[in-house]
């Protein structure tokens, strides 16, 4: 008795078939996520490309239209009365430049006074503060020092017409002596304004 044995000489072949073609669907299958992500990429950008458009173009449009009026007023030549002159002079006669003045209250402030609050109104300018006490020392000679201090700056003191105590109070807090009180600054001469009226 003869055995006999089959073998297959492709099975090998086969395989190695079997693996290529699995490789190059791989390979098609980056591919195309590639190509994909490519086309998401330039819709994004040519979406954001025509958003940006559309606002270029609406503020050349608001440009245009700003530079017509602007045109239009030159050729309309407005006229100014003499009213509008004389009370654009009175307000920058009058005027009153308060961030320089307040720099210059920051800066020559004692350490032992702590300003509180500002209050400008009816053309008074009111200065609420604390001050720390000795017992040694009179509530109105802090008072009156602060004053002084006030009326010798010439920063501070400039256009107003008058520096004067207005109120003070004298409290212990936490086992100190405090001193709070305020100081007014008048704008402007009340009996001038009380004789116009």
């Amino acid at each position: 008795m003869v055995k006999q044995f089959t073998i297959n000489l492709n099975k090998g072949e086969g395989e190695v078939a079997l693996r290529s073609r699995r490789q190059e669907r791989r390979s098609y299958l980056v591919l195309s996520l590639f190509v994909l992500v490519f086309i998401i990429l330039g819709g994004l950008t040519w979406a954001q490309n025509n958003a940006m458009n559309e606002v270029i173009r609406q503020r050349q449009a608001k440009l245009d239209r700003i530079r017509f009026e602007l045109d239009s007023l030159k050729r309309e030549g407005t006229k100014v009365s003499k009213e509008d002159v004389m009370a654009l002079a009175r307000l920058e006669n009058e005027r009153f430049l308060w961030a320089r003045r307040l720099e210059k209250l920051a800066e020559i402030l004692p350490a032992d006074i702590a300003v509180t609050g500002l209050e400008y109104q009816n053309k008074v300018f009111t200065i609420r503060a604390h001050a720390k006490v000795d017992s040694s020392q009179k509530e109105f000679e802090i008072i009156s020092k602060f004053i002084e201090l006030l009326k010798s700056t010439p920063e501070f003191r400039q256009g107003l017409f008058e520096i004067r105590f207005n109120q003070s109070v004298r409290k212990v807090v936490q086992d100190q002596d405090v001193l709070i009180f305020s100081v007014e600054c008048l704008t402007a001469d009340p009996e001038r304004r009380s004789r116009r009226g």
